[in-house]
């Protein structure tokens, strides 16, 4: 599990670290993203304003309605930028389906959909982006790949543990 604030920039490493683990590993491998943000009277909050929060639910709308292009889309809004860019640009790279997407993010789905989400970050009192938890027990903190690979090669024998991933990130 990772947890993080989608425009944070540890949490962009992290995602980009992710990337790297999962080309790593394929399917011998499980993974999940949840946001860590609060909700409030109006609406959400979040670290970095609005436009994270509406960032956060773009991303939870892309794992529901394009779930195989979920990662593709995360790694390029890390690598490529959030605030005052279009996510189109990466919904359409990425090729999800960018009327499903939108649909969810202006409706009450969306909103619905990170509501749930946070509960999850909140529950666990994890509030520093990126945490990781590996094996739904062993928190810890990384932001390149060979780091995250290292800690869950420590609580799982996975082929691919003795490769070495990048030490370092675009950040």
């Amino acid at each position: 599990l990772l947890f993080i604030m989608s425009d944070c920039p540890y949490g962009k490493l992290g995602v980009e670290a992710l990337k790297g683990v999962v080309d790593n590993f394929g399917s011998a491998i499980t993974y999940d993203v949840h946001y860590i943000a609060s909700e409030t009277a109006a609406g959400f909050d979040s670290l970095h304003g609005q436009y994270e929060v509406d960032e956060d639910i773009v991303q939870l709308c892309v794992k529901k309605h394009s779930s195989k292009q979920w990662l593709d889309y995360l790694y390029c809004r890390s690598t490529k930028g959030i605030k005052g860019k279009d996510w189109k640009e990466c919904g359409n790279e990425a090729k999800v389906d960018v009327t499903a997407v939108t649909g969810c993010f202006e409706g009450t789905e969306g909103k619905a959909l990170l509501k749930e989400d946070i509960k999850i970050a909140n529950g666990l009192g994890i509030g520093s982006s990126p945490t990781w938890i590996a094996n739904n027990k062993y928190q810890f903190g990384g932001i390149d790949a060979e780091t995250v690979k290292g800690e869950l090669c420590k609580y799982n024998d996975l082929e691919g543990c003795d490769k070495t991933l990048s030490t370092t990130s675009t950040g």
